[in-house]
């Protein structure tokens, strides 16, 4: 896999997969975007840094539209390949206008919602730029489970149903496939006759009326996972996760947040999740995070968690995948215990992630010296590379077919 943009050429093992060729983001803030109107609107503009920077250059790496992100691969047999969309949100078309030519994309195969908030269903109805009149396809499919589909018919009646369309009565033609959270299904390609396996992924995201927990959707297709919005996951997703080559995971910001990972808890589960995947990625950032500012951040505290372990300075017990400690996180004990990936949490001598979320950053202990490579290779629990994704970014797939 390569990752366009500054990071140059990928310095890890590539991952693999028998369906992908590209992740494509879409978006990659909150569902107040950045800039911030209210970092804008200052008198003393200039203080925060991303929003800042995402003014004065819009088209770079600060400037951050709802999460999203399309999927793109084929089969062998297959002739063209086929887009699957994660989430249609507030920013969608804006964004889609500017990547969608720059990657070759066209037609959208089905689109996956997460959950029925705004920045992840609001750009439904501009869907219609595809299906009116068949000017790029007849129709698009939706994958939704019935809570979210409720909210939609809620707010969009005329998507779901045409008769209630009013004016002129343009609207997109949407199929409807009412999905189970715990269930895979499947969607066939482009071509109509070979089939696209999607796991759910269900995590927590904040609450209902702050007592009922509210669920959020994850997707695995093959060996790629995403979850944008949580603030838990639980083990029984972590088991639909392993083996994914490249992972997605939300990291608000530094501070803890009631419905979202920060970027400690992020980190915690890329160094505690088991077996590591290839690449790790992180997504829908606050107006808090400058993208460059915060990835040397993230670099520092990879380099320091390797190096200590390669130092001795921490003695990490050897877990099954799929032992005691990965499938209970019940008590509060056991979890005290165990990292948001389901591992242990072996860095207790070198990083404290809620000194973190207290001071707003991410710094280890000590400081330690960077190791070489080939020691690195040798340390009990492999953290992979973290990078930040931006609006427009490209990870490439190398290809099983």
């Amino acid at each position: 896999m390569s990752v366009s943009g500054h990071y140059g050429r990928a310095d890890w093992h590539l991952p693999s997969s028998s369906w992908i060729d590209k992740v494509l983001f879409l978006g990659t803030g909150t569902s107040g975007q950045v800039p911030a109107i209210h970092c804008v609107t200052k008198p003393d503009f200039g203080n925060c840094a991303a929003c800042k920077d995402a003014t004065l250059n819009p088209t770079g790496k600060n400037r951050r539209g709802c999460t999203s992100a399309a999927v793109v691969g084929r089969h062998p047999q297959d002739t063209q390949d086929s887009t699957i969309l994660i989430d249609c949100g507030k920013t969608f078309y804006s964004n889609a206008v500017v990547h969608f030519p720059r990657n070759g994309l066209r037609a959208i195969r089905a689109v996956l919602l997460t959950h029925a908030h705004a920045d992840a269903i609001l750009g439904l109805d501009d869907l219609r730029a595809w299906t009116m009149g068949g000017a790029i396809q007849r129709q698009v499919d939706i994958y939704l489970t019935q809570e979210c589909m409720t909210v939609v018919e809620g707010m969009f009646p005329y998507l779901v149903d045409r008769s209630k369309s009013t004016g002129g009565g343009d609207v997109p033609t949407l199929r409807w496939n009412i999905i189970s959270k715990d269930e895979p299904f499947v969607i066939t390609s482009s071509e109509g006759c070979r089939e696209i396996q999607v796991q759910p992924l269900p995590v927590l995201h904040g609450y209902v009326g702050r007592t009922s927990p509210f669920w959020c959707l994850g997707f695995r297709i093959d060996s790629f996972s995403y979850i944008s919005d949580c603030h838990e996951i639980p083990s029984s997703t972590l088991d639909l996760m392993r083996g994914s080559q490249a992972i997605v995971m939300d990291a608000l910001k530094m501070d803890r947040h009631l419905s979202h990972f920060s970027f400690s808890q992020a980190l915690s589960f890329f160094a505690s999740f088991s077996p590591p995947p290839a690449l790790g990625l992180l997504t829908d950032f606050t107006h808090r995070i400058e993208h460059y500012a915060t990835q040397e951040l993230v670099d520092t505290w990879r380099s320091g968690m390797l190096a200590a372990q390669v130092n001795g300075q921490v003695v990490v017990e050897s877990l099954p995948v799929n032992g005691n400690k990965a499938g209970s996180r019940g008590s509060n004990k056991d979890r005290a215990s165990m990292g948001e990936g389901g591992g242990q949490r072996w860095w207790t001598d070198v990083w404290d992630e809620q000194e973190n979320e207290f001071n707003m950053t991410l710094r280890l202990k000590h400081v330690y010296d960077p190791v070489d490579k080939e020691s690195i290779r040798a340390v009990s629990h492999y953290i992979p590379p973290v990078k930040l994704s931006w609006d427009g970014l490209v990870v490439h797939f190398c290809s099983k077919r």
